[in-house]
């Protein structure tokens, strides 16, 4: 029997949930399989950020447990489920004497998963045995997640496995041949891609290909997926600092020449930025040579921008966060744009027929939906995209 084709998607979030969406319509994917994998996914999130809110009222109250449970009861929550989530959640003595509350312990997340593998409904159980457990480093506090591992498929007498990959490993698992094909954003494949390129400064997926050199690298660049699921990375900004820079009457790219005047105003405080791009920015806006700093932002960045004066630069997908943010802006065009891609090996792509027949079923897109994604964002926005 011949080799499973092996497929990257994201393990969790806006993008998975697309993705598998977009699976569903092609048939690889049953839909009832695909409706209870978001649904348990989405209920482990919803679950992380209530005891994050725990955790708050609980540091508000300094330790004290009734009048954690008195708070949630007067923001609404059900007191039944604060007092089974407090039952759970990890509890320890700080170096000041005073209780602390922190989430879920592996063995607790673990006890919820088995629940849902013993759930009578078979296609529970089939969602729940695609799940595995998961340290969310990127949250204070490293809570344990359910993620999404792997699937099986067949499709058309091709066999194929996704794989929840993080965006990040995704193009070395393509480069290194543990991955066939991958369906995840563009971003996170130019920090990986840069020693193949002959420029760093590409600003979305059609660049990057045009740049990519086919014989130093395995990784091949397919299309767009078709789906609605553009962002860019964009300049906040409170309205006043926006305001100075459109007085200047200088272009909306950003870093365009040395000369761009917008500069200054990133240059009197370092830019806060998500750790994860920092060599991509630093690559595409030449921030070196530019005197440009970085700094790992806060988890309200946009709040810090809009009240404290600071600059960011953060991922815009519909700006309505921007939108609903008093004195928040988005100032120029974007840095980079992402959606997700069609990405694949290239030995896989030639040797393997089942890869080729999967990429055909995709129909890779090289339609470039930036004007169509700025002009939503400009309506979106009005004045507040400057």
């Amino acid at each position: 029997m011949p080799e499973p084709v092996l497929i990257a998607v994201p393990p969790k979030g806006g993008s998975f949930d697309d993705v598998l969406k977009k699976l569903v319509q092609l048939g690889w994917l049953k839909p009832e399989l695909v409706a209870h994998l978001r649904r348990l996914i989405k209920e482990d999130k919803r679950r992380v950020k209530f005891e994050e809110g725990l955790i708050d009222l609980w540091n508000d109250h300094k330790g004290d447990a009734d009048a954690t449970v008195r708070a949630a009861d007067r923001a609404g929550h059900d007191l039944g489920d604060v007092e089974t989530a407090m039952a759970r959640m990890r509890r320890w003595t700080g170096p000041d004497g005073r209780s602390r509350l922190g989430y879920t312990p592996m063995e607790g997340v673990q006890a919820l998963l088995s629940q849902w593998l013993c759930d009578p409904d078979s296609d529970v159980r089939e969602a729940a045995l695609c799940l595995h457990l998961q340290l969310d480093i990127t949250r204070p506090g490293k809570p344990v997640r359910a993620v999404f591992n792997q699937c099986d498929f067949t499709w058309k007498g091709h066999r194929g496995v996704l794989m929840g990959t993080e965006h990040e490993v995704t193009p070395t698992c393509l480069r290194k041949h543990k991955r066939d094909l991958s369906l995840t954003c563009y971003d996170a494949f130019h920090n990986t891609l840069l020693d193949v390129l002959d420029t760093g400064k590409v600003r979305n997926w059609q660049e990057l290909r045009a740049h990519l050199s086919g014989e130093a690298s395995q990784v091949r660049i397919l299309g767009s997926l078709g789906l609605d699921d553009y962002l860019g990375h964009c300049v906040l900004m409170d309205r006043a600092r926006g305001e100075r820079i459109r007085a200047m009457g200088a272009s909306r790219r950003w870093a365009d020449s040395t000369a761009d005047p917008k500069l200054a105003e990133l240059r009197g405080a370092p830019v806060l930025i998500d750790p994860m791009y920092l060599e991509l920015y630093g690559s595409v806006i030449d921030a070196a040579a530019l005197g440009l700093r970085f700094e790992a932002g806060p988890k309200d960045i946009e709040r810090v921008c809009a009240e404290e004066g600071r600059t960011a630069i953060y991922i815009v997908r519909s700006g309505s966060t921007v939108a609903l943010m008093p004195n928040l802006c988005v100032v120029g065009e974007e840095i980079i744009t992402s959606e997700t891609i069609v990405a694949a090996n290239a030995t896989s792509l030639e040797r393997n027929p089942a890869v080729a027949a999967l990429v055909d079923s995709l129909a890779p897109s090289a339609t470039d939906h930036a004007p169509a994604w700025r002009a939503k964002l400009a309506k979106k926005l009005g004045e507040k995209l400057i």
